[in-house]
Parts: C-alpha cells; structure tokens; sequence
C-alpha cells in the first residue's frame, strides 16, 4: 500500500510502517532460508560427514557439505533442510497467538505484526513445498530422487538421464502456471522477472546436467558425484 496523505502532506508513520514491514519481511526470509542451510548441514554431521560454507545468493542458499553416509545419508541430508520449515511454521504460530492475545495492549503495531506472522507461515509452507515437490537442481527434490535412484541400485547414468526428464516436465509445469494456463496449489507463480529468472535458472542447470549426460561425465556433475565418491556436494 501508499502511505496516505493528510492535508496535502505524505503520512510520515506510515509510510515509517511500510518500510520497516519491508524490512522485516526480508528479515525474515533471509533468517529462513539461513536456518534451512543449517538443517542441510545439521544433517551432515549427524551422518559424520562435513560442512565446507554456506552460500546464500538473491536465489536462495547453498550449503556444501558431504554426508559420508552413502545414499541414506545424502537422503537425510536433503531432507534435513525442509524439515526445518515445520519448527518454524509453529513458532511464528505461536508469535501471531501472541499478538492476536495482545491486540490491544499493541495498538496500531498489532495489524503489521500479525500480518508478518502470516507471511512467514505462508513462507514456511511455500519454500517446504518448492523444495521437496520441484525435482529440479540443486533443489532438495533432486538430491532425494538421486539418493532413491541410488537406493534403488539405478546408475549415475539413469539416474542423471530421469533428473533430466523430471526437470524438464518440472520447468514446463512452472512456466505454464506462470502464463496462467494451471494452477499449482502453494506455488502459484506469477510472471515477474523473478520467476522468469528463477525458472530460466533452473533450465540453465538442467542444460548442465543434460551436456554432462551427452559428454558421459555425469558422475562429475555435484549432484551425482556422490555416486562414485564422498566429496563435497551442493544440497
């Protein structure tokens, strides 16, 4: 919303709200995204394998790690970092109960704090979703399959060449409910530049992953390196 004007003159508090709403949802985002790299590396640890950095970009975030505990243990550690969503879910659960108890102790604070609290639910049960729902790399989704596909006793090869088919269906999914042509429930993406970036991101990494297919590299690709080896691998 525009801060209103009174008497010709901008409404100084609120247009004072407005940024620091602002503020505070990007806050916000970048604590979540930053507590989900540090449920990626939780899990490492836990399966005795180790954490190099973490990387957080516009895109999102990166945690190099390594499992060292072979597919179950990349298994657990992909799914670390979603698991995280949940706790999250329920503690802004319990601020926006706190604030809707507090209402009129907070006066004028309490519509913006509540309405950060629902945002950062709805963040929680959007990025959970994103990640374990869209097989495209590096999102948790992909490392998962390829973990299954190890399990399953699937070589690097079959492994990269299903990745490469589900990204594609993926990518042409998310384009499609850009344009209006489906609706994805908890993913409905509209046809910012953002999106456009984020899905044009994600064709770029499929084309990566497809020229490693082509030249028989795809054991070096990160995301099955661990097929041959426990060297360190974006999750």
């Amino acid at each position: 919303g525009q801060a209103k004007r009174l008497n010709g003159l901008p409404d100084y508090h609120q247009a004072g709200l407005i940024g620091l709403t602002c503020f505070m949802s990007f806050l916000i985002l970048f604590l979540t995204v930053l507590l989900h790299e540090f449920g990626h590396c939780a899990g490492a640890k836990l399966v005795g394998g180790r954490v190099d950095r973490i990387l957080l970009w516009p895109l999102g975030g990166l945690a190099f790690c390594s499992s060292g505990g072979g597919a179950k243990g990349d298994l657990l550690v992909a799914l670390a970092g979603p698991l995280t969503h949940a706790p999250q879910y329920l503690v802004w659960l319990g601020f926006l109960q706190l604030f809707l108890r507090c209402q009129q102790q907070l006066g004028h604070w309490a519509e913006p704090l509540q309405g950060l609290c629902r945002s950062a639910m709805q963040l929680q049960i959007l990025l959970a979703v994103f990640n374990l729902l869209v097989p495209v790399y590096p999102l948790d989704c992909s490392q998962v399959i390829i973990a299954l596909c190890r399990l399953c006793g699937a070589s690097a090869r079959m492994a990269a060449i299903f990745m490469v088919v589900l990204s594609l269906v993926s990518i042409g999914i998310l384009v499609a409910s850009m344009v209006g042509m489906v609706h994805l429930p908890f993913l409905a993406l509209g046809h910012s530049a953002f999106n456009f970036m984020l899905v044009g991101w994600f064709a770029f990494q499929t084309y990566q992953l497809y020229n490693h297919i082509s030249a028989h590299t795809e054991s070096n690709h990160p995301l099955l390196r661990q097929c041959q080896d426990d060297g360190c691998r974006e999750v």
